[in-house]
């Protein structure tokens, strides 16, 4: 017992180093595979294509009954040369999936809000993450302006015990931030 009491503060930095490392590699990810853009009219349509698979974790907490929403963000920006750019249009869509578990069946809420329930989670998963069609109205100057888009993980949307971990990083997923030109369009 005298080793345990001598060397107790090695054994609580190995400790801490290793929970560490386990929380880094164990870091959930999100990612846009391939963005595609339209212009028809007076309007934008785009097209968004995510990576066909949820990491290991998400599938975990997804099993415990911990629903997961994500936002897909976007932002029309008016770069301005000797001054700060304008933020012309910011669009946040919330899209989720959840696990009842008495009845066993995986809900998923698209972008525009309608419910579908499957009983498989592969089926789910592949409707929560197939393309997404988001149309910008009353848009036509396309010149020097960029289009910003990206998805993060709703920490809002999760339960109360997990919001209060503020200081935990691990529950900051957020995707690749994908930058278009609109004057390519």
């Amino acid at each position: 017992m005298l080793f345990f009491r001598k060397n107790n503060l090695y054994f609580f930095l190995i400790f801490s180093f290793i929970a560490n490392i386990s929380i880094a590699f164990a870091k959930l990810d999100v990612s846009i595979k391939q963005i595609k853009l339209e212009k028809a009219q007076d309007k934008i349509v785009i097209n968004l294509e995510q990576s066909s698979v949820l990491s290991p974790k998400i599938i975990e907490l997804l099993e415990r009954g911990i629903p997961i929403a994500f936002n897909l963000k976007i932002k029309l920006i008016k770069e301005n040369k000797f001054w700060f750019d304008q933020v012309l249009k910011q669009d946040s869509f919330i899209y989720q999936i959840k696990y009842h578990s008495l009845i066993k069946i995986f809900e998923v809420i698209d972008i525009h809000g309608n419910k579908n329930n499957f009983k498989e989670k592969k089926e789910a998963i592949k409707f929560l993450l197939d393309n997404k069609e988001i149309t910008i109205d009353n848009y036509n100057i396309l010149k020097n302006t960029i289009l910003k888009i990206w998805v993060e993980l709703d920490k809002n949307r999760l339960p109360k015990a997990i919001q209060v971990d503020v200081f935990n990083k691990s529950w900051d997923i957020q995707s690749n931030i994908i930058f278009y030109d609109m004057s390519r369009l």
